[in-house]
């Protein structure tokens, strides 16, 4: 979608937490979970080129006091409280109106996709705990990229 000269995103994500990282937010560990945007021109005799990327960096905590889930978007500073941990991981997961792209910096004589990806990231863990899941395979969480067209206006 497009407004103003910008493009903007809009995508429903399935995000699904291993429950040993469920536990580890209850348990007052914070967890940091990156949405990836990529701009990809397609060339025809050559590997795509990525005209522009943008990446989106939120916080999952537990708050013991008022027994809220915390969402913080690190990108704008906002953060929401939710009742239940699965709520959270929802709203982070819908992505409304992201402006991510001017339409003046794509020649639309060329053909562009989008993608988006979202991942956990372990590196942001407390060290002891990445430690250990340096054996559980279960963490490394990321989703396919999706992919789509970017059409002109």
């Amino acid at each position: 979608m497009q407004s103003q000269g910008v493009y903007l995103l809009s995508a429903k994500l399935h995000l699904e937490l291993p429950e040993g990282a469920r536990q580890a937010v209850r348990d007052g560990v914070t967890l940091t979970l990156d949405l990836e945007m990529e701009l990809q021109r397609e060339r025809r005799w050559w590997l795509d080129d990525t005209a522009a990327t943008l990446e989106q960096h939120y916080q999952v905590s537990y708050h013991a006091l008022s027994e809220h889930y915390l969402l913080r978007n690190l990108n704008s500073g906002e953060q929401i409280a939710f009742n239940t941990l699965d709520a959270a991981l929802e709203a982070m997961s819908a992505v409304h109106d992201l402006p991510v792209l001017d339409q003046s910096l794509v020649d639309m004589s060329e053909r562009y996709e989008m993608r988006l990806r979202a991942s956990l990231d372990v590196r942001t863990l407390p060290t002891s705990l990445r430690l250990v899941l340096f054996w559980v395979d279960d963490w490394r969480q990321r989703t396919d990229w999706f992919l789509w067209p970017l059409k002109p206006p």
